[in-house]
Formats: C-alpha cells, structure tokens, sequence
C-alpha cells in the first residue's frame, strides 16, 4: 500500500472530498493509437496515486503485445513503487492474458526464476501454464515433482492442471506416493490436485487421468490420516467428477465407481444434516457468510418476493426444541428490510450448524470486517451463536440522507471484492493480511465454504485514495447511489475492484489452492450475472430471492 505518511494526508483531506465511479481501462479519445499511444498513456497512469490508473496503464500496455511491453511491465513486476503484492497480482494475470506465447516464454521464465516469495506463486502458475501450452512441460512436470518447495510444487501442478494438454499423472502420483506430513504443505498439494482434476474432467474415461485418479482417491485411506475438512474436498470434487450419489469419505465407493459406475461397497458418508441458507444447501465443515451491509440493503422487500406461505400477521406455530429450522420458519411478521431477511435467515442457518462446525461471518459496506463475536473461525456451541446474534440484533441503524442515503444508514457502500478478500483470509486465530491464499494458518484452519449475499453491483473497495481531478470521468456524491456532484481540486478514486473481470479474476487466484465451494444470494439489484460467475467459478449455487433456485452452472 501506500507509505503511511502520505495515507495519514489523504485521510485529513477525506471529508470534504466526493467521488468518482469506475473509469473503463482504456486511453481518452484524444490519445494517440499503437504502441507509443498506450505507452504514454501507462507513463502518465504511473504518475497518479490511484490504483485504478496504474491497472488501467499497464493493461493499455500489455495489450499492445509488443516485447517492448513486456519488458517495461517485468521491470514494473519486479520493483512496484506502491500496492507491490497487488501490483503483482496483477501483472501476472495481464501476462498470461497477452503474452501466451513462446517468444515470450525466455523473459517471463527469467522473471519466474527470480522471484520466490509467496506473493509470487500466482506468477509462478500463469508462467508454466505458458511455458507448457507453447515450449513443453518438462520443467512444470520436474518442479512439480523434485522441487523442495511445496508452494512451487503446487503452483506447478496447478500450471499443468490449466495448460491444454499438461502431464498430470506424474506430478499427482508422485505427490500421493510422497504424501507430506505437515497439514499445510498437504491443503496446498490438495488443492492443486483438486484443481487440476476439475479442469480436465472432460478426460475421466483416460487411461491416465483414470490413474491418477486413483492415487487421488487413495489419500482418503485411513492410514494417511487426512482431517475431515481434506477429505470433504476430496469428496466433492470426486462427487462432481464421478457422479456419485453421496460425499463418500471413505475410497472404496469411489473406486467401485471409477471401475464399475456404481456403489456396492459399504461406504462411509456424511451424516450432519446439510447446511442451508437462503434454501441453500452444502455439506462443509468450516462455514463463512459474507453479508452484505451496504445502505442500500435497508430497502423494504417488494411483496411479490415475498413468499405467497408467508405469515405477515398474528402469532406463528413455535417450532419444537430439537426442530430443524428452515425458511417455513421466518417470522415475517417481523421483516421489513432486505437486512431484516437477512439476519433471520442467519438465524435460521446458524441453529443448524452442529457445535463441531465451525463458522464466521463478514460484513462489507464501504469497508469489511467480521463481528466483534467471530473474529476468526469459530466453533459453532449454543453460546457462540446465540452472541453472535445478539450482536446481529443489536445492529444499529443511521439516519435517512436524502443524497446518500435515502433508507438509511448501515455500513455505506459496496465493497464486495473487501469481504470475499477478508473471507477468504480468516483463519481460527482472525485475519491474515498478505499473500492469505498460501498462508499455513488459512490454510489448515480457515473456511471450506462461503455463502455470498448482496443486494448489488460493486461500487467500492479497499484501494481507495485521494488525488487530484485529472477531469476524467462523472464526479458522484456517492457511488452507491450515483448522485452527481461538482467537480473539486482532489477527489477520492478507489480501486479496479469494482468491475466484475478484476474481481472474478482475484477470486480465482484466491481459491486456487483453497478450492472452496462458493454459494452466491441476491436480492433487489443484485449483479446477477456476476454472482453467477462466482459461484460458477466457486463450483457453487447461484440464487436469487424471489426468483426459483437453480443451480449455478457446473
């Protein structure tokens, strides 16, 4: 991020200053064409604070495809003056979408062999996925196979996974055989083989794929002591794969299925009743619900989206004390808002998670955080839930702003690309600042599974800064509503977080080597098309209250 100093300026200046809506990354009309146009717009994107122009410049940049470019964004890649592990993201995701090819295969190798932070595996898994689409896979098969460390391993296999027609039987047999015996060196190596597996479902009926398959399926044997979370993610995938008809967390079922197409076995299932939210049901072991707390979310619900069962008036059937709760039992009575739902429908999903569960919940608005009851992941005890709610219940409500908040005030704005970040960084012990998507404690102790609720589009997130106006783009009061505003001197600009490729393409590169399942809930003027990709991506269900559920696209 920036240096402290300058943010403490900014800060001062925060008051009195409007905002400006997403900026399309393109050059103004006046800018001229080519490779020289886009390198002078990147020079002049560089010189400003904002976030939003630098990926704006360097995605002008590398899509002219020159190697010149290539050149001056590997220098970018390897010393960013500011946002350096974003930068980074970034930069490795622009080459594997314009530089995929084998001339440049020497120079973003070069790049590869020189950086070996955590922050750099998502570099190291877009470079091998070129070098093995365009030169061969030797070197994606050898370091997935020998190399010492396991974050290389994994982005290696993950590479291979990806590339058209990448090796993966070696690399997955190779790595079950020489099963590691640390939890967070076996989720990375998991995760990888989960992934790669998914992305070449097409070859179950290979000969090879079958085999590695099978090694795959082995590493639910008793004797390798997976925990039950591994053997979940295991299951899973393995349900999609092989169509199985239950999560199975024993291997023999599976392998029946693999040799024969069906189950005969006494097989091992798992026997919780399904976590459910919003009607969504999953299996899981480690829940988090990333809610949406925008002003926006204090609308009243339309009645036609309410339920035609629905009992608006006079005393409801109690539930008897070991009922199963679900949607049947929502005092409607008592919900007016869309956040009215949404904290009963916590309060029903919440009374279904067994005390050896383990969940948290997130909040966004204009920024994110988690409730002062779940910090971090928490066992789910009577007492854990029951403060929990009581925190939800207290939920303090702001005055109507005809401007900026016409149904009140929550928690401001959009900044759904803030909570799915904090969602996918909370371990037991709260969260994890840099480079969460291989950190060990994420890792072993953070969520299997995200229920996803917002009530609409991005329109904010935690790269936010003051600058001046560069007179480009419509000045609003607030993003959340859009009302127009006069131009001023400085004007606080946020991030490329806002628009759907960069925050689809960070989820992706959050769940690489997590492979959580992600479940998306929209109400009123939710981006649909965007929770759909989401939770396409997340291997999930995409629903929409008041519509029918369906599920996302497999």
């Amino acid at each position: 991020m920036l240096p402290t100093l300058l943010l403490r300026c900014c800060a001062i200046a925060l008051v009195s200053l409007t905002f400006v809506p997403p900026i399309a990354a393109q050059k103004p009309a006046d800018a001229p064409d080519g490779y020289e146009g886009a390198l002078a717009r990147y020079r002049e994107c560089m010189q400003r604070l904002p976030f939003r122009f630098h990926t704006e410049g360097r995605t002008n940049l590398a899509t002219t495809r020159m190697p010149e470019a290539l050149q001056i964004l590997c220098a970018d890649y390897e010393k960013p003056k500011y946002y350096a592990e974003y930068t980074r993201y970034v930069l490795a995701r622009l080459f594997e979408q314009n530089f995929a090819n084998a001339q440049f295969v020497p120079t973003l190798d070069a790049l590869r062999k020189a950086h070996s932070e955590p922050a750099d595996t998502w570099l190291w898994v877009h470079t091998l996925r070129i070098q093995a689409d365009h030169v061969g896979d030797t070197e994606a098969v050898a370091i997935a196979t020998t190399s010492k460390n396991v974050l290389h391993r994994a982005a290696a296999i993950t590479a291979l996974g990806l590339s058209r027609n990448g090796n993966i039987k070696s690399p997955i047999v190779t790595n079950c055989l020489e099963w590691p015996k640390k939890d967070a060196d076996r989720c990375l190596l998991l995760g990888a083989m989960s992934g790669a597996f998914w992305e070449n479902r097409r070859r179950v009926n290979d000969a090879e794929y079958r085999e590695a398959l099978t090694a795959y399926i082995g590493l639910l044997a008793e004797d390798v002591d997976l925990t039950h979370q591994l053997k979940i993610q295991i299951a899973r995938h393995l349900q999609k794969i092989l169509k199985g008809p239950a999560l199975f967390v024993n291997p023999e079922p599976w392998l029946e299925l693999l040799l024969h197409g069906d189950v005969k076995v006494k097989a091992d299932t798992t026997t919780s009743v399904p976590q459910r939210f919003f009607g969504v049901e999953t299996q899981g072991e480690r829940f988090c619900y990333v809610l949406d707390m925008s002003d926006s979310m204090l609308q009243k619900i339309e009645q036609s989206a309410k339920p035609p069962t629905a009992v608006l008036t006079g005393p409801r059937k109690k539930p008897g004390k070991k009922a199963i709760l679900d949607e049947s039992d929502l005092p409607w009575d008592k919900i007016i808002t869309r956040w009215d739902l949404a904290r009963e429908q916590m309060r029903i999903s919440l009374t279904r998670l067994d005390d050896n569960k383990y969940f948290s919940i997130v909040w966004f608005g204009t920024e994110s955080g988690t409730l002062d009851s779940c910090k971090g992941m928490i066992k789910a005890t009577k007492g854990n839930v029951m403060r929990v709610m009581a925190e939800l219940d207290d939920m303090k409500i702001g005055p109507k702003d005809e401007v900026k908040a016409p149904h009140g005030q929550l928690k401001g704005t959009t900044n759904m690309h803030s909570g799915l970040r904090r969602a996918f960084s909370l371990s037991d012990k709260g969260y994890v600042e840099e480079a969460a998507f291989v950190d060990t404690a994420v890792l072993t102790h953070g969520c299997d599974t995200i229920f996803l609720l917002s009530d609409g589009a991005p329109s904010w997130d935690d790269f936010h800064i003051v600058d001046k106006d560069y007179g480009e783009g419509k000045v609003v009061v607030d993003t959340e509503y859009g009302a127009a505003a006069a131009r001023t001197p400085q004007i606080r600009y946020h991030g490329p977080y806002d628009q759907d490729e960069w925050l689809v393409e960070d989820v992706r590169r959050m769940n690489a080597f997590r492979r959580i399942h992600l479940h998306c809930i929209g109400l009123g003027e939710a981006n649909m098309g965007l929770l759909g990709r989401l939770a396409e991506m997340g291997r999930g269900e995409v629903f929409q209250f008041g519509k029918q559920k369906d599920a996302a696209k497999k």
